[in-house]
Order: C-alpha cells, then structure tokens, then sequence
C-alpha cells in the first residue's frame, strides 16, 4: 500500500497571480536546494493518503484533513520558477491546461487543485511544471515538447480532445505517459489515459440499477451530438447486456431552440409500441397499471437549462413521471434541479456527492472561490502521480503501475485504468429530490465487489 506523507511544502508564486483570482502566469515546485519564492510561513497541512489497496481488499478512502491556508505571493517575480537542471532527484510532472483564452477559468481551476494535492503531498522531490496551451492543439503539442524537454516524466493533461491527440504520439516517442481530462474515447490508449467522466459508464450504471428494480422496457431522448451519440451506443448495449429493451430512441439537433415537437413526436412514437405481455412482471417502483405504460423509464442525457426545458414538456404530452422513471446521466450532477417537478424522483448515476463536497470546501477554504467540477480530477491526478513517483521502482509511471487492477481511492471515490487506456469509476446512482439529491444505490468500495 502506498501512502503519502506530512510532510511540509511550500508553492512558489506566478508572475503577478493572485489566488482570488486564479494564476495566468506559470508556476512551477521548487526542486530540493533551488531558490524558493514563497510566502510567509506557509500552512503544513495534515497528510492525505491516495492509496493502492491489496488486491481483492476495499481501496481506502482518503482521510479529508483540514483545508490547508495557501498563502501564494502575489508581488510580481522576475521570471518564472524554475527546477534547476542538475537536480537529478526531483520528479518533474508537466501539467498542461489552458491559462489563457476563453477556457482560461477552467484551466487556472485545475491548476490550483493540483497545486493544492502537492501541498498535501508535502514533497520536495515534486516538481509540478504548469504549460498553457491556450485550448489549441499545435500549442499543446508545442508545450508538450518543451516540457518534456526540460525533463518531464509524466504529462497530466491537456483537457480537450483535440490536444490529447496532437500530444499523444510525442509523448509516445519519448515512453512518456498521458493522463489526460479528455472523456472522447477514441484518443485513448497508446501511452494516453483518459480522466474524464465518460457517460458510457453513467448509462450503464443507472441502467443496471434499473434493472434491479424490475424495469426492462427503455427509450432514449437524445441530442444528436458526439454527447448524444455516445449515450445512444451505452444505452444500446447497457440494455441488451442486462436483458433490457431499447425499443425507442429519438434524436434531435442539439441547437433546437423550440423542443415541443421533438417531445410530441416521441410521445407519438411511445403510444405505438406493441404492448406488454401478460406474463412480463411490472417494476417492483410502480406495479400499479404496468400494462398501460409503454416503457419503464426514459433516459434524457441533457443538463441545466436544456433539461429544464425538455422535462416538463413530458407529461405534458402523458409521459408521466409518476409512472415512467426518468433516468439521466452526470449532467444531472446540478443542486437546482429538483426545482423542476417532472424530474423529482428520477435517477441518475454519478460520484459519490460527499467526496466533492469536501474536496469543494477546502478548494473554497484555499481559493476564496468554489472550484468547477472537473477540479477534482486534476487533485485526485496529481495526488496519485505523487503517490506512484514515491515507490522504489525506476518506472514509477510504468503502465503496469498506472493499470494496477486494485485501482485507487480519491475525491472522486475509486477508480482504474485498463490496459485500453480508458478510467473505470465506482458511481453512485442519485434520485433527484426537491432540495438536492440523494444516494439510493452506494459508490462501491473496491472494485473486488459484483460490478454495478
């Protein structure tokens, strides 16, 4: 098992940056010996374990301590903090984002929760080295190569597909690993790991749940996009392999301003279907008039104000809610949403909410802002990049420590790699309740236990 330390740790500061308002400038670890920027006396947080459990035992959860207080220099330095070139024991970890242009808020989020998994990890042998690559693949590629140039061992990031894809075969070349936010599957593998929440894993988690609930028959409402396509091709075989029926998808352009005839022709097309047979059981949810109900549930892989707008046209049109389970994916993941009454009572699967919730206090606590989503993934990353670079091994990042079948426990809640290069994740499934959500079917522990 490994685990990390208390160590004490110090972030050095960006050129100009504030920690209200994010860091546009670079900013890298100090490596042991080197020149330190810092501010003064700097909080040293109680450790934080991301741990590889025994195999067939449950991945320990990671102890949440107290929010550490980064106090980051804000005074402009005279050049960016550099890892002095002879310091053979430091590990350097290049982190690619974008800290400038329209993606720069989300980028300048993901910075910061990795800085914070570095305070946490207190060590000195860290090197984190932060490469903006402005949301654009040929500049991706560019800072990839830099990076890797001034002695980058492993490459967390870039977000988008597009780069994850023009950096993918340098890293390659050098026997660099990827591990990038990206959720489009068709980059992975090869030396590129995928972070992302992919909605393949969501559909299949609500689906099975619903399942065991006695429910077989599905539809799908979906936007005819990239999203929608991935959730269709999820949905197919979620159904099939548990047994199920998808006995009818709908698409429809993702830029529709008017969704009342999309919901009217799928009502239409629901009234059609064949009947049930006598002898199928009703959901063991609503056994009452099963008959009469052309399917059990409804998958609506939409979010925020789309989802709004589509749900309450459906009972609208005698899709009633009350009868037919609306399922939903992690665009769902939205404390608003009970607000709206046609989707209280449906289901969707995502992380285990406590998890994010903590992580998000102490990102507050750090920050003076509230992180956006994906700012996990970029803690629970760079926390097991540092926990792997402390093993005595001279491949720390080898692909079989980064697909160890046991997996990891993070923010998040448990997670692995396969040998594709694809993330599988421990979900929760959620039911939508008017003030907030909650658990109906618990995150799994370990990855030993019967698959959801």
């Amino acid at each position: 098992m490994l685990a990390a330390l208390s160590l004490p740790l110090t972030l050095g500061a960006c050129q100009g940056g504030t920690v209200q308002g994010g860091l546009p400038g670079l900013l890298e670890r100090i490596g042991p010996g080197a020149p330190q920027r810092v501010a003064p006396q700097p909080a040293s947080p109680p450790g934080r374990q991301a741990n590889i459990p025994p195999t067939g035992q449950p991945a320990p959860q990671m102890p949440r301590p107290a929010a550490p207080s980064l106090a980051i220099e804000t005074q402009p330095l005279p050049g960016p903090m550099l890892v002095r070139p002879g310091d053979g024991n430091v590990i350097r970890i290049a982190f690619l984002a974008p800290l400038s242009g329209p993606h720069a808020g989300l980028g300048r989020a993901l910075l910061d929760a990795a800085q914070m998994a570095l305070f946490d990890l207190a060590d000195d042998r860290l090197a984190l080295l932060p490469r903006d690559t402005e949301g654009q693949p040929e500049k991706a590629a560019a800072v990839a190569q830099q990076a890797m140039a001034e002695g980058a061992q492993i490459i967390i990031g870039p977000l988008f597909a597009n780069e994850a894809a023009a950096v993918g075969p340098l890293a390659r070349e050098r026997g660099v690993k990827v591990l990038s936010f990206s959720t489009d599957r068709s980059v992975a593998g090869n030396g590129v790991f995928l972070l992302g929440f992919t909605p393949d894993q969501q559909v299949e988690r609500v689906i099975g749940f619903a399942r065991t609930r006695g429910m077989t028959r599905f539809a799908l409402l979906a936007p005819d996009s990239a999203y929608g396509n991935a959730v269709a091709q999820a949905t197919d075989l979620a159904t099939r392999q548990t047994g199920g029926q998808l006995l009818r998808q709908d698409r429809y352009p993702g830029d529709t301003a008017d969704l009342t005839p999309v919901v009217r022709r799928f009502a239409t097309g629901l009234r059609a279907l064949p009947p049930r047979s006598t002898e199928e059981p009703a959901p063991a949810e609503t056994a009452e008039s099963h008959l009469a109900r052309p399917v059990d549930a409804v998958l609506l892989p939409e979010g925020g104000a789309r989802l709004r707008a589509l749900a309450p046209l459906l009972p609208y049109f005698d899709i009633d809610p009350r009868t037919v389970r609306f399922l939903g994916t992690g665009l769902w993941e939205d404390a608003g949403l009970g607000s709206e009454p046609a989707l209280v009572g449906g289901w969707y699967a995502a992380p285990a909410p406590e998890g994010f919730a903590e992580f998000s206090r102490r990102f507050e606590q750090a920050f003076g802002r509230r992180p956006v989503r994906l700012a996990s993934l970029a803690y629970d990353t760079t926390a097991l990049v540092g926990i792997l670079a402390r093993r005595e091994d001279p491949a720390p990042f080898s692909d079989a420590a980064l697909t160890n079948p046991d997996g990891f426990a993070g923010y998040d809640g448990i997670f692995r790699f396969l040998p594709d290069g694809l993330v599988q994740r421990g979900l929760a499934v959620l039911e939508v309740q008017r003030r907030g959500s909650r658990v109906i079917d618990p995150a799994p522990a370990s990855f030993q236990q019967p698959a959801n």
